[in-house]
């Protein structure tokens, strides 16, 4: 589950030999069957994860499913609660009342069905809220042979199945990130007198409060607004109100290296016995990002948000 906090940033800125090569012909063997279990830990997940909500993921390479590096599938099955019966719905309870999951190759989810599909990218299992009320429990399916998602392919000539594992445990509450504006000082152009030279470094913190107890693993994620830009880690797009050009804002971690954004950081500080608040020390400085710049306002803008698990 994912909440989510504002961030804002604003300022002012100022200014021939024949040779024979015999080859030898050997059978080639198909890969040995090797099923997959996904998951297969204990999962902790908010009681109030809004219906929909991806909770967690797990990938599976193409030569896992048929060892080779392009896979066709010609048949799939997908077993509700890992039963006996198949269903063509996208969405497959498990047997975790409030879990379901979900099989996507090339980003597309598949029920029961013969799609025909050809994929060189990893397939995705998820597992995702369905509204039901969250009661926790064991994953493993229903069934004596209890596969979620039973998969043939051109390649393989078996059945290749997907197995899910793991206790789901609900907890009670998320962390709460406040909102917050942060102000960089004044600055003067001549201290950007270059493409990435920096200015007006201004520190400020995430303040993450009141984590309850119980999560096996708490991350956060900064979603600038805008998107990320190419080639330009941590700076974030100029937002609404900005008068400035060929000038940004750039976050950064407490020592000064461009902010990891668009990826889950685990909050190492969270104790899973013990819970709290916490805060993750952070700066954001104005950055050159073009040879010809005017002076104006620099606004920009990121999302904070947090992930459980």
């Amino acid at each position: 589950m994912k909440t989510t906090a504002e961030r804002t940033f604003s300022a002012i800125f100022i200014v021939p030999q024949l040779c024979v090569i015999a080859f030898m012909a050997l059978a080639v063997s198909p890969p040995a069957k090797a099923d997959v279990t996904a998951f297969g830990q204990e999962l902790s997940i908010p009681k109030n994860t809004a219906s929909g909500t991806v909770v967690t993921r797990h990938y599976i390479t193409p030569s896992q499913v048929c060892g080779r590096s392009k896979c066709t599938i010609i048949s799939l099955l997908a077993f509700p609660n890992g039963g006996a019966n198949t269903s063509n719905s996208t969405i497959i309870t498990t047997n975790v009342s409030g879990i379901s999951t979900r099989l996507l190759i090339n980003g597309r989810a598949y029920g029961t069905s013969n799609p025909g599909v050809v994929f060189t990218q990893p397939i995705e299992v998820q597992l995702l809220s369905d509204g039901r009320e969250n009661k926790g429990g064991s994953l493993a399916g229903a069934n004596a042979d209890p596969s979620y998602f039973r998969l043939t392919t051109d390649e393989a000539g078996y059945n290749f199945q997907i197995f899910l594992k793991g206790t789901i445990t609900p907890i009670d509450g998320t962390c709460s990130v406040p909102s917050q504006t942060v102000k960089l000082p004044k600055t003067v152009l001549q201290l950007l007198d270059r493409i990435g030279s920096t200015a007006g470094t201004q520190s400020f913190q995430i303040q993450v409060n009141n984590c309850p107890k119980g999560y096996n693993r708490i991350g956060y994620t900064l979603e600038p607004a805008g998107g990320v830009i190419a080639n330009s880690p941590g700076v974030l797009p100029l937002a609404g109100g900005s008068t400035a050009s060929g000038i940004q804002i750039r976050v950064e971690n407490a020592q000064g290296t461009p902010a990891t954004l668009n990826t889950s950081i685990r909050l190492s500080e969270y104790n899973k016995a013990e819970g709290g608040s916490f805060v993750i020390p952070m700066q954001a400085s104005y950055i050159r990002t073009d040879t010809v710049a005017k002076p104006g306002t620099v606004n920009g803008a990121l999302t904070v948000f947090m992930d459980y698990r």
